[in-house]
């Protein structure tokens, strides 16, 4: 970092402030389909981002390349765009003056699986969501990914950390059929360990959701009871994220802006945001500025806290920063983001749930998150799963349609799951609502 720091301070004049963030990341993808191996991929990416201020205006370039005329180049491209820019008075560094190694998770024993014996993990995944149900006829596609993550960042006022890391994540996939009916359901889980996946478990699930499918018709319209399992809860809290993080309240897209102290959901619901969390996906002493992670409370028994920020939004909005700068790639600027977001779990199993009310609606899986409206909360999505009256299990269904308000479902919250699981950042126990619109 010696070398980086003197090649952009020899093209540097007074009175700018820089960043310096350099990242490297090897990338290895297995995938399998139908018990057979099917692809393995390897690649390599390096890159040097670099962020100018000067008067509140802000600059930033990167490059792929990282040698002493490259990096140059790259200050100069900085510059350039930063003189295009118009002031704003969020544009500013962390002065956080830490110095030293960060300490991070990297599982020496998971990188050093084989190729081969990687294959046989997903081909056994395979199998065994078979074993769960002889329903279960094949798999379309199953990827096993390897990240390792090596990033160094310095700042003009002192700010000088570095870490190295591993990410692990598996998709796998079961197709089920039964007298000339198909269906398929989809499972994801992400650690930081490979043997903290829980392949048995994403086995079961696969198996379970796409069985359950099987044979599903329509149904009638009407607002009833619903109970989102915990995968599909957790997909709804990740759809409607955006609306905590401080870039949505300094853009005004947010329905929570002014909520904080007031009561927005049930006093059933807690979501916690946590850059702290053992093991976790999005867990690291420091955020993407340096800035020390912690543990954030965004919704404590159904009242708005606060909103996630970076550097650049806490001074935006007249708050302090919390740990929730996140950076994408060496090619992006620091942004405010999630760390590790979950609702905490209650004390109920998913069969005393469904036994609260004569009649639930069990949501296996939803369709059209993307279409969610993070700014009014707003939300119309497809959904599939089982009918369920008095407990015992009535019919599937598909093609149906859940209409409404993110903040009904939390206000209307009355049941939260001890099932809690977390895929990748975003976790969630099952949660039950007492009404939604369920329409044909």
């Amino acid at each position: 970092m010696g070398k980086l720091k003197d090649w952009v301070e020899a093209i540097l004049k007074r009175g700018y402030d820089y960043e310096i963030y350099m990242e490297s990341v090897e990338k290895l993808l297995i995938e399998t389909s139908n018990e057979q191996p099917e692809n393995v991929s390897k690649s390599k990416e390096l890159g040097v981002g670099i962020r100018v201020i000067k008067d509140f205006r802000q600059g930033f370039a990167y490059t792929t390349e990282v040698s002493q005329e490259s990096v140059q180049r790259c200050v100069k491209r900085a510059i350039e765009s930063l003189e295009l820019t118009p002031e704003d008075r969020g544009f500013v560094l962390n002065k956080n003056p830490f110095k030293g190694e960060v300490k991070a998770v990297y599982d020496e024993q998971g990188t050093s699986l084989s190729v081969e014996d990687r294959v046989q993990t997903l081909i056994n995944l395979e199998r065994l969501t078979k074993r769960f149900d002889s329903r279960i006829v094949g798999s379309r596609k199953s990827s096993l990914k390897e990240l390792k993550v090596e990033v160094y960042c310095l700042n003009s006022y002192g700010l000088e950390y570095s870490y190295r890391t591993t990410y692990f994540s598996c998709f796998t996939s079961a197709l089920a059929a039964d007298k000339g009916e198909e269906a398929i359901s989809y499972e994801y889980r992400a650690s930081r360990y490979i043997r903290d996946i829980d392949f048995e478990e994403m086995a079961r699930d696969a198996s379970f959701k796409a069985t359950a499918q099987l044979g599903a018709s329509s149904y009638e319209t009407k607002t009833m009871p619903v109970l989102f399992f915990r995968d599909s809860a957790a997909s709804l809290l990740e759809a409607f994220s955006p609306m905590f993080l401080g870039d949505s309240l300094v853009k005004d897209k947010t329905m929570l802006k002014g909520k904080e102290g007031a009561l927005v959901g049930s006093p059933l619901l807690t979501i916690v945001d946590d850059g702290l969390l053992e093991n976790g996906v999005g867990s690291l002493d420091l955020d993407a500025e340096g800035v020390p992670s912690r543990k954030n409370l965004v919704i404590e028994k159904g009242v708005f806290k606060g909103f996630l920020h970076s550097v650049y939004t806490a001074v935006r909005c007249g708050m302090e920063p919390t740990g929730n700068s996140v950076r994408h790639s060496f090619k992006n600027l620091p942004v405010s983001g999630i760390r590790n977001l979950y609702i905490e779990k209650g004390a109920h199993s998913l069969e005393d749930l469904l036994n609260v009310y004569d009649e639930t609606f069990l949501v296996l899986d939803l369709m059209g998150l993307h279409t969610v409206d993070p700014v009014s909360g707003d939300f119309s999505l497809g959904a599939s799963g089982i009918i369920f009256k008095k407990g015992k299990r009535e019919k599937a269904v598909k093609g149906v349609v859940l209409g409404g308000n993110i903040k009904d479902i939390w206000e209307r919250l009355t049941g939260v799951g001890n099932d809690f699981r977390m895929y990748g950042s975003i976790g969630s126990p099952s949660l039950l609502v007492e009404s939604i619109t369920v329409g044909s």
